[in-house]
């Protein structure tokens, strides 16, 4: 026998149809499961499973003790016969005329025979002994009553016959005669409780007087065979079984019996919830709950944005795809923690947040503890930068360099503002090397660089060569200045120097090629002559320092050799296409060279610490903000751009599954044709249309293009 799984107080039915999925489809199996067992089920936890367990092993335990309470009942009550002995079940509302009979029957046992008188002795019967017995009765049926039990074993008189026939008047005090309420077991000193009346047998003659009371005795049976068919069946509430005497009843009897029968229900039930229930340890009052530092929602925020980052550098470290939309999760990660913690103890916050307390430097080739809620902070913008980066390099090698941009410029504000959480941690003892604020600072600087370098050459593919040169000039101050920020080796300082030269030289060079496409009669030649002087001079300077890195730097790797040789490859075309002497020194810093453009402004860190170290000890910088402006318009056109070629690809993805449907429909000869040829072509242009609407957006300089071409045609019929 299974008992049902929702028995169980707490288990509704979507639990108790996840437990069956698992195997746990009764209270057996869910008493005998473990916690690791209900903890793969989702929407159980620990306590919860433990609970679960427990209240089922007790409803168990309870079932089990109902049971033995019921086995002990029925072996008191069953006749232990044997071939040498009768069992008579005497029936309560004969009893004084069983007594009545049994007496003559001894009566005529003594005359008889001889040996009577040895073995029973009539004449010690006392009067009052059947009164006694009558009151005995009385006080079962009280008790009956009160228990409100209707079983048949507890309507047979527990007597035993030789103790009746004993001497009754010296064994029973007159309280108890004069008090009925007295009379009961326990009160009766002569009188012991069994279920039923044993005589033995003795094979005597019967004669007329023994045969008429037999015939007496049959009668009285038959009516009490009689009675005991009128007799209700058995009644089943919940699990106990009750035999109840029912006679005739009218509807309100009924109705009166059927609410009990409810009554009995209920009460089953909350005794059953008391059972299972478990008992609460109430908090003291002068001993408070213990309070997290974050609520509990925005633990669980902290705790999931968490587990996007490590997925995102998962990611990074497999070389699989993600898209802008996936670094969110790092912005909202850092304004939930960017707080004053003052003078909170942040390792407990660690432990109550269940985050990685630690972080692996690469540089160092170590794992550091962080035990500073800013230093995460740090970490994960240093994370968010390379993922940037990491974009940058994707859309570049796609030759989508508008968007290559927009993620350098990104990167170079999140390393900014890995930088300053860096410089305002007041915990953290070891901030490795990766993670230093010079470090990140560093960083920062160079993705600028790269930023502005990237700007350059998507200007000089448009044919823009005076923006180009303008840029190119500000590509070379940014090189410079990130020359004097440090200390290099001397691999990485000859290759900056180098970088400069070169990035002015071309500055210079593509001034020149624009004033000479600009001046057809040859009013600026001379202007044309000395930028093209100019930029030789820079050119053979950082020829120079790269031959000198081939010769001398021995620790070059493979990688940079290459890289060396193809940069001079290109500082000798354009060497050879300028055509000019060579000057020194003192004449070229006669030649003004062009003004120098920066697109990419320093300070764009997106967050600043919330710390007092921090806002007592830095200032914030002022920001450029006409720059910055024309960075957002450059940002807000990419983002648009970027949106509108999901939606395109999804429409264009939705319209070719029904030009689909439409062929199958017309191969199956459910279509009529001139509707097919309608639909068809409606769709096909539809298609054609979002093609090129796409194709503009991947190459904005034919977009460009064509709208001069439509401004041309327009004014040449006008």
């Amino acid at each position: 026998m299974t008992l049902d799984i929702q028995l169980v107080n707490g288990i509704g039915n979507k639990t108790a149809e996840r437990m069956k999925r698992k195997g746990i489809d009764s209270i057996e199996r869910l008493a005998s499961s473990s916690v690791e067992d209900l903890l793969k089920i989702s929407g159980i936890g620990n306590t919860t499973a433990r609970r679960y367990i427990s209240t089922a092993q007790n409803y168990l335990e309870d079932i089990k003790e109902e049971e033995r309470g019921a086995n002990i009942i029925k072996e008191e009550v069953r006749p232990s016969s044997t071939s040498s002995e009768e069992i008579i079940y005497v029936p309560k509302t004969s009893f004084l005329e069983e007594i009545s009979l049994l007496k003559e029957e001894l009566v005529n046992q003594n005359s008889s025979s001889s040996n009577t008188k040895e073995i029973l002795d009539v004449s010690r019967l006392s009067k009052k002994s059947p009164d006694i017995v009558q009151e005995y009765s009385n006080n079962i049926k009280v008790g009956e009553r009160e228990k409100k039990t209707t079983k048949k074993e507890k309507n047979q008189i527990p007597l035993s016959l030789e103790e009746f026939l004993g001497d009754s008047e010296s064994s029973i005090s007159e309280e108890i005669l004069d008090n009925p309420k007295l009379a009961n077991e326990k009160n009766i000193p002569g009188v012991s409780i069994k279920p039923f009346i044993t005589l033995k047998k003795e094979k005597i003659a019967p004669t007329e007087a023994e045969m008429v009371k037999s015939t007496k005795k049959s009668k009285k049976k038959k009516d009490f065979v009689k009675k005991k068919k009128n007799l209700a069946p058995m009644i089943k509430i919940g699990s106990n079984q009750i035999k109840s005497k029912i006679q005739p009843q009218t509807a309100k009897n009924q109705q009166l019996m059927q609410k009990k029968q409810q009554l009995r229900q209920q009460d089953q039930k909350l005794t059953y919830k008391n059972s299972t229930k478990i008992k609460e340890e109430k908090p003291r009052k002068d001993k408070p709950l213990l309070r997290t530092f974050f609520s509990p929602e925005t633990m669980q925020k902290i705790r999931f944005f968490h587990f996007k980052i490590k997925h995102l550098e998962v990611a990074m470290r497999k070389n699989e795809d993600f898209i802008f939309h996936d670094l969110d999760s790092i912005v909202d990660y850092v304004e939930i923690l960017n707080i004053n913690y003052k003078t909170q103890s942040q390792i407990k916050i660690f432990k109550e947040l269940e985050i990685t307390p630690s972080f692996f430097d690469p540089l160092e080739k170590k794992e550091i503890d962080i035990w500073d809620l800013t230093f995460e902070c740090a970490r994960v913008l240093w994370v968010a930068a390379q993922a940037c980066s990491y974009l940058s390099k994707k859309f570049e090698s796609e030759g989508v360099l508008k968007n290559a941009i927009v993620a350098m410029v990104e990167c170079s504000k999140m390393y900014k503002a890995a930088a300053y959480f860096s410089a305002a941690c007041t915990r953290q003892e070891n901030r490795g090397t990766t993670l230093s604020a010079g470090n990140l600072e560093l960083n920062s600087e160079e993705s600028r660089v790269l930023a502005q370098s990237l700007a350059t050459m998507r200007e000089e593919r448009r044919q823009n060569l005076s923006v180009a040169s303008n840029l190119s000039a500000g590509l070379s101050v940014l090189t410079k200045r990130l020359y004097f920020l440090k200390t290099y080796d001397k691999v990485k300082e000859n290759q900056l120097k180098a970088q400069y030269n070169y990035d002015i030289g071309k500055a210079c060079h593509l001034k020149a090629k624009i004033l000479l496409k600009m001046s057809d009669d040859g009013e600026n030649n001379k202007r044309i002559e000395e930028l093209q002087k100019k930029a030789n001079y820079y050119f053979y300077n950082a020829e120079e320092t790269w031959e000198y890195m081939l010769e001398n730097l021995k620790e070059l790797s493979t990688n940079e050799r290459e890289n060396i040789q193809a940069n001079l490859s290109i500082v000798n075309e354009h060497i050879i296409e300028n055509d000019v002497e060579i000057i020194k020194e003192n004449e070229a810093m006669k030649f003004q060279d062009p003004e120098p453009l920066i697109i990419v402004p320093e300070n764009l860190a997106p967050f600043l610490p919330r710390t007092t170290n921090y806002l007592t000890q830095y200032k914030p910088i002022d920001l450029n903000f006409h720059a910055y402006r024309r960075y957002k318009d450059l940002l807000s056109e990419i983002s648009v751009d970027y949106n509108k070629m999901e939606e395109l690809q999804n429409k264009k993805a939705g319209i070719g599954r029904t030009l689909k449907q439409l062929r199958v429909l017309y191969d199956n000869n459910d279509i009529d044709i001139s509707e097919f040829t309608h639909l068809f072509e409606k769709y096909s242009t539809k298609i054609v249309t979002i093609e090129n609407v796409i194709e503009k957006l991947q190459n904005p300089e034919k977009k460009s293009i064509i709208n001069k071409e439509q401004i041309k045609e327009t004014k040449s019929k006008t």
